[in-house]
């Protein structure tokens, strides 16, 4: 029985799981790893630490170890599923090197093999004979995983293995990014109403991302359709991002969507949106009192004041009652060619019941001679639209 020599080997790559480019780095104690009286059959360990560029910067992204274990006579007698079992974990150490958490690593060599990983999943459809791919799908402390971290592997091998020298090499891989910043607009419920042109308001936003939001690349977006109609910036405060926006003068009325949007390091795109109305029609005023009929003491009013879309300002319904001579009307001053009666704009109030504005003109009481009046009401919605009876 010859005695198994396993060589630990080492080559750092930055891929996707998918993809092939290469990275340069620097290997760091691994100069060669023997491990003496292995035979098939028993279990042994390895372990190594890395060192690698700072490619991303500051940024971390999931690392996943692709471990290959090859025999001196790959030809004859190659590594075949199940010849060897992977486990292990990562050793974290902190402040200074005086702690550490362990982290477990599954390793898996199955085919087709799915990884999974809160930043999204990656199916290998071919993990080739010999080929194990050890991750963690569940902690984070893995991603966070840095110079000089280490690997521990626990390694058993089949009874049936064959005897002789077996080399594990490792590749470090960065799982790829390929899912958007999370959007999240707060105050979805202060766009349940209507806007007017030169209302202001704030759009309130958590914009989170598994590795990182980029710098100035969120924005707001309003369109017509599937056409950019305006788009206007935010900031960041408090870990929250926020949108000021004024409704520009040039707006037209109708629903049009308003999008929040933001990319993170890795180019992904993520959004919200919510439905920005614009209101621009004045209430609908239709006089039930006075009709046109002729009154000798008192003269009811009863207004009937509707908005389908903001609604009314209860607070703006008024009438007024200017005398008329000829085709003539009594002016704003109450002086014109002849000595005529206005009222000045008088408020109504809501008779909630009826749901119509009333109220009465007393003639006597404020001694109007007889004679034709023009009768005139005006009201607003809540947006400041104003409508006039015709």
């Amino acid at each position: 029985m010859k005695k198994l020599i396993l060589i630990l080997t080492m080559a750092i790559f930055l891929v996707g799981i998918v993809s092939a480019e290469e990275y340069a780095g620097t290997i760091n104690n691994i100069s060669g790893i023997y491990i003496d009286n292995f035979t098939a059959g028993t279990i042994t360990t390895a372990n190594f630490s890395y060192d690698y560029l700072d490619y991303y910067g500051d940024k971390q992204y999931p690392h996943i170890l692709k471990i290959n274990i090859t025999s001196e006579n790959q030809e004859d007698y190659p590594v075949w599923k199940n010849d060897f079992e992977l486990s292990g974990f990562v050793r974290k150490y902190t402040f200074f090197g005086m702690f550490h958490t362990d982290t477990g690593l599954k390793c898996s060599e199955e085919n087709p093999l799915t990884i999974n990983h809160p930043l999204g999943s990656n199916t290998l459809d071919d993990v080739p004979n010999g080929t194990f791919y050890c991750y963690n799908e569940t902690s984070e402390a893995i991603d966070d995983l840095s110079k000089h971290d280490e690997v521990f592997l626990t390694i058993g091998s089949h009874p049936a293995l064959w005897p002789g020298q077996y080399t594990l090499s490792a590749m470090i891989y960065y799982l790829e990014d390929t899912l958007g910043p999370v959007v999240n607009i707060l105050n979805k419920a202060d766009f349940d109403q209507y806007f007017n042109v030169g209302n202001a308001f704030t759009i309130g936003v958590t914009i989170e991302d598994n590795i990182e939001v980029k710098a100035n690349s969120y924005g707001a977006i309003v369109y017509n359709g599937s056409e950019e109609l305006f788009s206007f910036g935010g900031y960041e405060s408090g870990g929250n991002y926020y949108f000021p926006w004024t409704v520009p003068s040039n707006m037209a009325e109708g629903d049009y969507p308003l999008k929040i949007f933001a990319e993170d390091t890795s180019n992904n795109t993520g959004n919200d949106s919510v439905t920005l109305k614009i209101d621009l029609t004045a209430p609908e005023i239709v006089a039930i009192q006075p009709d046109g009929s002729i009154y000798d003491e008192i003269i009811p009013v009863e207004l009937s004041v509707t908005d389908a879309k903001a609604g009314v300002d209860n607070q703006s319904v008024y009438y007024r009652l200017r005398e008329m001579d000829g085709t003539s009307v009594c002016p704003e001053s109450g002086i014109g060619t002849w000595d005529c009666y206005n009222s000045g704009w008088v408020q109504i109030n809501l008779a909630v019941a009826a749901e119509t504005y009333q109220t009465e003109i007393d003639i006597t009481g404020i001694e109007l001679e007889s004679g034709e009046y023009w009768f005139e009401a005006k009201a607003k919605d809540i947006l400041g639209n104003e409508g006039i009876l015709e």
